[in-house]
């Protein structure tokens, strides 16, 4: 649906005296009523059965009549949907009626938002019970109290999201409707076909005859009639009221979108736009900075004051600190004092044993020095006895050689031993200095070495 620009202006005459201020309008919606929507059905359900009561006898009768419970409450609902979707339809068409007349006129200045005759325009449209002039009603009456296309455009924005919220929500009573026919028809099914169940076990359990056999059979077809019947009216019922229902619903969703085109293209287009505000000089912004500043900012007596109890107290507290540190200082020199005293006595106390086991090994030693030399004076005193015994034999077997060679010499000259005398001679002219070297004198050296 495309709505061509307005040529004619409504009629200014019928409105109230002019003013500046906008008229406050609420949002309209179209909607339909319920409650005549449900006086309806319960009227259309009651005739219904009332001008059918005499074709009991007919196969509409029995579907209506015969059928269980199923089916008037069926009917109850059909025709409270149809209601709503005529009361729907109703409003629809006034509306469409509305959407042909020029509310806004291309010619009509839309300038200034202070101007009279755009408050005398806003008063009229707000006068209107149509959807269109109120939605554009409330358009201009935000321009006209924001001053700029911004306001107005969110105003637009709410109102068609609000306007297409509430569509959706009228239509929730007759969609549950709709979906709960079939429903009533599937519960009278199920019915049927238990009564139809419990009557043939019945007369299973007492026919005996043929003819009480068919009755018991009649009664199970007449279980099986409810159970399918209650489903076809229920079928019938619901295809012919969603079908009308969705192209209500369509219509509308369409008539909103045009509303909402006709409020953006010939309104909200030929409001001028908000004009940039001058740029600030650097002195305005500078003056403007400093005005804040000495507004939010304390002065300085009020920051002195606060600077001096803070210094107050950082005062006290490193005096505190001080003392603490003195105390603990004094007490570390404390302790100190008495650990060197401490350590000054131990190390006393160990050179005082160094010195008694220094003592002690040396006077060990002296003794052992004085053992081991009176040992090596006993064995130097033996040995030199012994080298002098030593000495006296070999001087006795000096003298022994002597005599010996004298009595050689003396049986050389008999003649006969001679070249054993020569021999003899020549030995003991070869052990001569071996036994000179033994008989002198010796002097023997104790050297004392160290034990590895």
């Amino acid at each position: 649906m495309t709505l061509s620009p307005p040529e004619s202006s409504p009629n200014p005459t019928a409105t109230s005296p002019m003013a500046i201020a906008p008229v406050i309008v609420d949002r309209k919606d179209i909607d339909a009523n319920i409650w005549i929507a449900l006086l309806a059905a319960g009227v259309g359900t009651l005739g219904i059965y009332i001008l059918l009561f005499p074709l009991r006898a007919t196969y509409l009768g029995q579907l209506l009549f015969e059928r269980g419970w199923t089916q008037p409450v069926a009917i109850l609902f059909a025709i409270f949907v149809m209601a709503f979707t005529l009361l729907k339809a109703l409003a629809l068409l006034s509306q469409l009626a509305s959407l042909r007349q020029g509310w806004v006129p291309m010619n009509f200045p839309l300038k200034s938002p202070t101007d009279a005759s755009l408050a005398q325009l806003q008063h009229t449209l707000a006068q209107r019970r149509s959807l269109l002039p109120v939605r554009c009603a409330r358009t201009l009456g935000a321009y006209m109290v924001g001053g700029s296309r911004e306001a107005a455009n969110e105003v637009v924005a709410e109102d068609s999201s609000a306007a297409a919220a509430a569509s959706e929500a009228s239509y929730t009573i007759p969609r549950v409707l709709v979906w709960a026919i079939p429903l009533l028809g599937f519960i009278g099914t199920v019915v049927g076909i238990s009564q139809a169940v419990s009557g043939f076990s019945s007369f299973l359990q007492t026919a005996q005859e043929v003819d009480q056999i068919k009755e018991g059979i009649g009664g199970v077809t007449t279980g099986l009639a409810v159970a399918f019947d209650t489903t076809l009216v229920a079928l019938i019922l619901s295809v012919l009221v969603m079908i009308p229902l969705v192209i209500v619903e369509r219509q509308e969703s369409k008539l909103l979108l045009t509303i909402d085109g006709y409020i953006n293209d010939y309104v909200l287009a030929r409001l001028p736009m908000a004009t940039p505000t001058a740029s600030l000089t650097t002195s305005d912004l500078q003056e403007t900075i400093q005005a804040v500043l000495r507004e939010e900012l304390p002065s300085p007596e009020a920051l002195m004051e606060p600077a001096q109890a803070t210094l107050e107290q950082l005062v006290n507290h490193l005096g505190r600190l001080a003392q603490a540190l003195t105390s603990d200082r004094k007490q570390f020199l404390t302790t100190l004092e008495e650990q060197h005293h401490n350590q000054d006595q131990a190390f006393q106390q160990l050179l005082h044993e160094f010195q008694e086991r220094s003592q002690v090994l040396v006077t060990e030693l002296h003794r052992s020095q004085d053992d081991f030399s009176g040992h090596i004076s006993n064995q130097t005193q033996a040995l030199a006895q012994l080298l002098e015994q030593s000495s006296q034999t070999l001087q006795q077997r000096l003298e022994l050689l002597a005599s010996l060679n004298q009595a050689l010499n003396a049986l050389a000259e008999t003649g006969s031993l001679q070249l054993v005398i020569h021999d003899l001679n020549q030995s003991l002219e070869q052990l001569q200095p071996v036994l000179k070297q033994l008989s002198q004198p010796r002097r023997v050296m104790l050297v004392e070495q160290n034990a590895e």
